[in-house]
């Protein structure tokens, strides 16, 4: 992978107020002080395993019906063999892998993000939203709080078939733009999500809270789904790695999805992936490996910082 440039002062200014890009673009809060924007679903306070109210009406696939699921001509190609990042003891799938049907993945090693805070205060489950038990494109007859979805390994969901403008995917550039994890338990509004680093809350939304980091290059993470009528945090307020931000959940608007965290991690600077694609600023990266690494680091018992 190739140096990456740092942002000058002037670019990065200019980045900080267009961070709600693109795809997943959501409503702003009425106004400053709110605890969380526009909240379309009833505040659901107590904390519990979802209700019938709960079903997901896009079964999870975080986008509405009117943007179907576009087909995927060709596999991605294959990048060389980077430095391999240190061995984890947790039971998880290699990157980019994703079963047949369900999207190509996107195969990339780098660990974008090497020193961030493990984003939940518990143990958590990555996998598939849409195609695992309980999702839209899921077996038949199966629920979201099935055991399966609660066990290892994890799996990389990055680039998985979705409708939405990602770049770095095969298939005319469009697919999952983050991660998605789901709490230690099927229960709504109990577990913590945390800041991945210090810095800025730089956007909240009805389903979405933005944090740009405040040491270069200046990454950025947004959190979606988290109980948005109960937030810790404010559009404006400076962070501590590890410092709670709000409770998983399954806020979409107006309609509830899965409980589940969806994390993102957008580019600062400008690079390269292990397979020679251009990162412009920005760009939806894969958070797979430095979720796993964070992970790992939280298993040997390290602390945020």
């Amino acid at each position: 992978m190739r140096k990456l440039l740092l942002l000058s002062p002037l670019v990065l200014a200019l980045s900080l107020g267009a961070l709600a890009l693109g795809a997943c673009d959501d409503t702003k809060p009425a106004a400053p002080g709110s605890t969380g924007g526009e909240v379309k679903t009833p505040a659901s306070p107590e904390p519990g395993p979802p209700t019938p109210e709960d079903q997901p009406s896009d079964g999870g696939a975080e986008q509405p019906s009117s943007e179907p699921i576009p087909p995927a001509p060709g596999p991605p190609a294959q990048p060389p063999t980077p430095p391999a990042p240190s061995p984890a003891t947790f039971n998880h799938d290699a990157p980019g892998v994703i079963p047949t049907g369900q999207g190509h993945g996107y195969l990339d090693r780098t660990v974008w993000s090497p020193n961030m805070c493990w984003p939940l205060q518990d143990d958590a489950f990555a996998n598939s939203q849409v195609y695992g038990h309980g999702g839209g494109m899921g077996p038949a007859g199966t629920s979201q709080c099935d055991a399966v979805n609660y066990s290892l390994p994890w799996h990389d969901t990055f680039c998985e078939a979705r409708a939405r403008d990602n770049p770095l995917c095969a298939g005319g550039g469009t697919g999952h733009q983050g991660q998605d994890i789901r709490p230690a338990a099927c229960k709504k509004n109990q577990y913590w999500a945390v800041a991945a680093e210090k810095g800025v809350i730089t956007d909240i939304g009805s389903y979405t809270v933005t944090l740009t980091s405040s040491a270069a290059p200046h990454r950025v993470y947004r959190y979606l789904h988290m109980q948005m009528a109960a937030l810790a945090v404010h559009e404006g307020d400076t962070v501590v790695a590890g410092q709670k931000l709000g409770k998983v959940s399954n806020d979409f608007g107006g309609t509830p999805t899965t409980i589940h965290l969806h994390f993102e991690l957008r580019a600062g600077v400008a690079g390269t992936t292990t397979d020679g694609k251009a990162v412009v600023l920005h760009t939806f990266l894969p958070p797979y490996m430095s979720l796993a690494e964070a992970y790992q680091r939280k298993l040997n018992g390290g602390s945020c910082s």
